[in-house]
């Protein structure tokens, strides 16, 4: 009679029963590290019902402080996605944490049950350099993986146990995503291909990831850069990272779009913003500066849809930008400064197949920032030592 009870009670709550032997563990996802910028970290993961969550985090296992995410006062509980931030870190430190969720089972206005509590193991990241400090690091990118984990498993161990402090996916590896759940599912196999519950990813869209039902939503589960655009930029000590969005590869008024894109006035703020960005101390004060976008202002195969090249190209000629990564074309490129009126070296990757991928591979050390395209044999295709 108590177990029909407790059935009831999930039914008129609307929150799925996790009674008969809890056939779903709490925990969807495990714990992934993003937004490694201005002395932070977010630790994101998903849970099968709806819980309170709070990550445990502190450069001693033995002294742990607990964290929540905070609005307007409130603890932001009863939810399945989780994204708690950890500010005022120190800069190139070592954190150990830990992520928690507690079942919510009835959530009232003068009353609340929980259930079932369950953690995640103890992992540990590193805090980027100061901003504008000397400090080595290597960093790793993919692109269009369009959801092929072979490949990204390929790529992962042609990199023959380089250690890298942070992951880039380079657009189109969130394939045309449909809902939550095949979002989720593919981020998440991702994100343990590159081990992101100990080294922080960054996210950016290409077109696909703006295609199909859930595109809109994507940024729930993900969390961008810096705020809430999907371009901005960072500083993983001396060298700037700006990373942009270039939108679709067809125009807003194509048919396809059924007239719901405006990516023109998109690229137009982006225009903006990179006008200010040139301009920072931080920018211009970095030793290197890198650009990440997915589609290539030069070397296109099909160049007559290029509306970055003519909102962006002046900007970024002038601004002393040390190389450029980009994606979209499917085939491996590099295109040197100079050979059209590129003010920079342009590196192009890939596609999703072993036999035209390849993973670009950055490596700061001593006196040289080092871009390497790595094949899936573990053979170097390109490389420029800036």
């Amino acid at each position: 009679m108590r177990n029909i009870l407790i059935v009831l009670s999930f039914l008129l709550l609307g929150v799925p029963s996790v009674s008969a032997k809890d056939a779903k563990p709490v925990m969807q996802t495990n714990p992934f590290l993003q937004s490694p910028v201005n002395n932070g970290m977010t630790i994101s993961w998903l849970t099968n019902y709806p819980t309170l969550s709070f990550v445990e985090y502190g450069q001693d296992t033995t002294d742990m402080e607990r964290v929540v995410t905070l609005q307007n006062g409130q603890v932001v509980a009863n939810n399945t996605i989780h994204h708690i931030r950890l500010n005022d870190l120190e800069p190139n430190t070592k954190y150990y944490y830990r992520a928690v969720s507690k079942v919510i089972t009835s959530y009232g206005a003068y009353g609340k049950t929980f259930g079932k509590e369950e953690e995640s193991p103890l992992y540990s990241f590193t805090t980027p350099p100061e901003a504008g400090a000397d400090g080595d690091f290597t960093a790793v990118v993919f692109n269009d993986l369009h959801k092929n984990t072979n490949t990204a498993k390929a790529m992962v161990e042609a990199l023959d146990g380089v250690k890298y402090d942070f992951v880039i996916f380079n657009g189109d590896c969130i394939d045309d995503p449909s809902s939550q759940e095949v979002a989720v599912d593919i981020i998440s196999k991702f994100n343990d291909i590159v081990g992101a519950s100990e080294v922080p990813v960054i996210y950016l869209r290409g077109n696909h990831e703006i295609r199909n039902a859930y595109s809109i939503w994507l940024y729930d589960v993900l969390q961008c850069v810096d705020g809430d655009l999907s371009y901005g930029s960072f500083s993983w000590g001396d060298t700037r990272f700006v990373l942009l969005d270039c939108g679709e590869d067809k125009p807003d008024e194509h048919p396809v779009y059924y007239g719901m894109n405006d990516f023109s006035q998109f690229r137009e703020d982006q225009k903006e913003f990179l006008t200010k960005e040139v301009k920072s101390k931080e920018f211009k004060k970095a030793e290197y500066r890198v650009l990440v976008h997915h589609i290539a202002l030069y070397g296109l195969e099909y160049p007559e849809f290029n509306p970055c090249y003519e909102l962006w190209g002046e900007i970024l000629n002038n601004a002393k930008v040390d190389c450029a990564i980009n994606a979209h074309e499917h085939r491996v490129a590099f295109h040197p400064k100079g050979e059209f009126d590129n003010e920079y070296p342009v590196l192009i990757g890939g596609g999703p197949q072993l036999g035209n991928a390849c993973v670009t591979l950055l490596k700061r050390e001593k006196d040289q920032l080092l871009v390497e395209q790595i094949n899936s044999k573990g053979e170097v295709l390109n490389a420029i030592n800036l």
